[in-house]
């Protein structure tokens, strides 16, 4: 099974998320608009977008993404499943109509995530732990599409997961990280940041110890799921 990801920075790679679905038997072909102007060339069961710095507007300073959009379009139309983390989720907001606009604060470093009952049927969901923690680093939000069934939310940022359809998925929080990713992040943070979260470091280093476990055996199922949707959206081969 051949996928398409599209890594909006070099500092986002596709991590647990890639391995899991590695281990399962799909074939990634990555896209990185920053050394590549445009997709890889293939027959894809499924589209993944990645997180990155940009707002999902901003088509003057990065065009890829309006080919991001085309894209999002096109898997939609065939049918094919689509998962957005971060970045990619505004984006499949944006692709069905909506706005991505900064959100009132940032949301870093590992957030707590409530399921939205009984709206959310996914067997991945039904046994998700109360105390559940995946990692966040964001600065906008969205509108939820009026074709959008809510999942996942929490107090800092109402539009945490949700689903159109029946395979298209966005995750505003970032499943895919490893504590490598992390540090990478943390290691390229804004004077902003530093100024404002002086302790980030420290608080971070502490909750991946609590919480990088449980967030990345939540990745697995979310993987593999996903990945089931891919394989029945194949066609039948005929005898």
């Amino acid at each position: 099974m051949n996928i398409l990801v599209i890594q909006n920075s070099i500092r986002d790679p596709v991590g647990i998320l890639g391995d899991h679905l590695l281990r399962s038997g799909a074939e990634l072909f990555t896209w990185l608009p920053e050394q590549q102007v445009t997709p890889p060339n293939g027959d894809f069961v499924g589209l993944i977008i990645l997180g990155g710095h940009m707002n999902a507007h901003e088509d003057d300073k990065y065009p890829h993404l309006k080919q991001v959009v085309e894209l999002i379009h096109q898997f939609h139309s065939e049918n094919k499943p689509i998962m957005g983390v971060c970045l990619g989720s505004q984006l499949i907001a944006r692709a069905f109509g909506s706005q991505v606009y900064p959100h009132s604060q940032p949301e870093l470093g590992f957030s707590p995530l409530a399921v939205v009952k009984p709206l959310a049927l996914e067997p991945w969901l039904q046994d998700c732990p109360t105390d559940l923690h995946i990692m966040q680093w964001h600065f906008d939000t969205f509108d939820l599409p009026v074709q959008a069934t809510l999942l996942m939310t929490n107090d800092i940022c109402k539009h945490q997961a949700y689903r159109i359809g029946t395979n298209i998925y966005g995750f505003q929080f970032h499943l895919e990280v490893t504590p490598e990713i992390i540090a990478d992040w943390l290691a390229a943070k804004s004077d902003w940041i530093d100024t404002h979260y002086p302790h980030l470091d420290q608080q971070i280093q502490q909750q991946i110890k609590a919480h990088a476990d449980g967030a990345a055996i939540f990745a697995g199922k979310v993987a593999q799921a996903w990945l089931e949707l891919c394989l029945s959206s194949q066609p039948a081969l005929s005898d």
